[in-house]
């Protein structure tokens, strides 16, 4: 429902409401991002509203920012079902949204074309590898067709999104680039301290490793370069996830002391404030990093693997190094690299908050989502 605020020279402003529905129990990227968004947006503009599966992490977020939210059946960690389009249905009847914005839920995008009285935007917030006959007729023809007709306009948060939904046939007159976005990352007291108290060597290099504990995130290929390392390197992985327990067996069966498991961390400010570095391994479903951005903003570089997102978050020789993907050794190689020259890490420092600045803040993420509302909307705002 249109609404017309009082601007302070007296003229009238159209404000857009907004229904997010995100199909994400777990507060992963996609969760964070929207928290982001509705932090840095023009609240003057847009009114903000939520659909989450019952339960969600993301819901107490939500509610510390007093923004409305509904928990419904059916959507949880599913793209798609009957029941799931039926309760969306209603929710999108009661909000009455002028845009509707998915965060992995085709059966939001169906059920707001059901409506037939709002736009359609989703976010692709990953990149995967698609099989040979994805990329072919029928499979790239149906799917095209699916994301053609169930969005307006589809945001890519990395070009290598742009590339996936290509592939998958979406036409690319409806994708829009947004990069991901966050507020700069407040470091906590002092290193020194914090480090003692987490048992840390104050003279150790620190990478940390922001990522839930799948395969694809490549946590076996670090425990491998970590064999590789010196001593006076330590990796710490913060992430819970289904390969915790396979990961702590090889990290006590094969002696690997120098990676620590930290479970799920609510709050990263500390732990980015003892790291040196960012580290990011994964081999599947990277699009834009948000631990990377979260890292530079504290003018922390990356060491990264070149699959999906990364390469165009950490820039090979200007905010981080760029390895092959599923390269042990080559990952191994670029951590001591980065440990051992104080001049290249000097200046993948200064490159690291410089990048963030320019391309990766939370204003310029919510600047750019604005203007994909705008378009989508067609000048109803002013």
């Amino acid at each position: 429902m249109k609404r017309t605020p009082q601007k302070a020279n007296g003229s009238r402003a159209i404000m857009i409401k907004i229904l997010h529905i995100s199909s994400d129990s777990n507060l992963g990227g996609a969760g964070h991002q929207l928290l982001a968004l509705i932090d840095a947006i023009d609240t003057s503009l847009f009114h903000m509203e939520v659909v989450l599966p019952e339960g969600a992490r993301l819901s107490k977020s939500l509610a510390k920012r007093g923004v409305k939210f509904t928990e419904v059946p059916h959507i949880a960690e599913r793209s798609f079902s009957l029941a799931g389009v039926r309760e969306l249905s209603k929710a999108i009847k009661a909000c009455k949204p002028d845009i509707v914005h998915t965060h992995g839920s085709l059966s939001g995008r169906i059920a707001a074309r059901l409506s037939r009285r709002c736009k359609i935007v989703q976010t692709r917030h990953s990149v995967f590898t698609l099989a040979s006959w994805r990329k072919r007729f029928p499979a790239r023809f149906l799917s095209g067709l699916i994301n053609n007709f169930f969005s307006d306009l589809s945001i890519a948060v990395s070009p290598a999104a742009k590339d996936n939904l290509l592939e998958m046939g979406t036409k690319e007159s409806k994708i829009r680039v947004v990069f991901n976005g966050l507020a700069p990352v407040e470091v906590r007291g002092q290193r020194l301290e914090i480090r003692k108290k987490h048992n840390i060597p104050t003279d150790a290099f620190v990478l940390v490793m922001l990522a839930r504990l799948t395969e694809v995130k490549g946590h076996d290929d670090v425990l491998d370069a970590a064999k590789l390392l010196p001593e006076g390197i330590l990796i710490l992985a913060a992430g819970d996830g289904p390969r915790q327990k396979h990961l702590e067996e090889r990290i006590s069966s094969e002696g690997i002391t120098n990676v620590r498991l930290l479970g799920w961390v609510d709050e990263v400010e500390e732990i980015i404030s003892i790291a040196d570095a960012g580290l990011i391994a994964s081999f599947g479903t990277e699009a834009t990093s948000l631990s990377l951005i979260q890292g530079m903003s504290a003018g922390l570089p990356g060491v990264v693997t070149d699959f999906g997102g990364n390469p165009y978050v950490i820039l090979d020789g200007v905010n981080g190094l760029v390895t092959p993907t599923r390269d042990p050794k080559a990952l191994a190689d670029a951590i001591i690299k980065l440990q051992s020259d104080p001049e290249l890490y000097e200046k993948l420092s200064k490159g690291a908050l410089r990048v963030y600045e320019e391309k990766f803040t939370e204003k310029k993420m919510a600047s750019d989502t604005e203007d994909v509302y705008k378009e989508l909307t067609k000048g109803d705002i002013s």
